[in-house]
């Protein structure tokens, strides 16, 4: 260091000093570039496009024109068995209608009677039932997904139909159950 100088001058990092600068050199234009400017892009002249679409409205607001079908977004299998499920208490709450009554009439019928066909008797009910669940779940995507354009959310009309089907069927059982009809009728009053 020598005497007279600020030591901290060194040290200082400051915006406000003055930094050196070299003069840029910049282009001449060439020969062939008589409009040439420092810093300006060159920018081709543009063409003339004839417009010749004309648009005449024909379509009400709101309306899509498309060509050919349109597919249908493919829905997830977890979201699928959501909305299988959704509605089953119908079924469930038939199946127990169904299984008690039969219970019921088997212990009614004694030893004697033949347990097998009784029980070969249940599982047709049963694989009936699915069938037409079947069947349900069907007509409603022919109705509703194909003919109406709507989109399914949930099977509880499937189920509340099998859930019917499931309590007809349990109360066929009861009907034929000596004790349970006599009490039908004393409870409605016909002797």
């Amino acid at each position: 260091m020598t005497e007279g100088t600020d030591p901290t001058q060194e040290l200082r990092f400051d915006r406000t000093q003055e930094i050196p600068t070299e003069a840029l050199q910049t282009q001449q234009p060439g020969p062939g570039q008589k409009d040439f400017k420092t810093g300006v892009a060159a920018v081709p002249a543009q063409r003339q496009v004839e417009h010749t679409v004309s648009f005449e409205p024909t379509l009400a607001p709101g309306q899509i024109v498309t060509s050919g079908h349109l597919k249908r977004p493919d829905v997830p299998f977890g979201v699928r068995m959501r909305q299988l499920k959704a509605g089953g208490r119908w079924s469930v709450a038939g199946a127990i209608f169904l299984l008690v009554s039969w219970g019921l009439w088997a212990a009614s019928a004694g030893a004697d009677s033949d347990h097998a066909s009784a029980t070969l008797a249940l599982f047709l009910i049963v694989l009936v039932g699915v069938g037409l669940f079947a069947l349900c779940r069907l007509v409603g995507g022919v109705v509703l997904e194909k003919l109406m354009g709507r989109s399914r959310r949930s099977a509880w009309l499937s189920h509340a139909v099998i859930g019917v089907y499931l309590v007809v069927a349990g109360g066929s059982y009861l009907s034929s159950i000596g004790w349970v009809v006599d009490a039908w009728n004393f409870l409605r009053g016909v002797r």
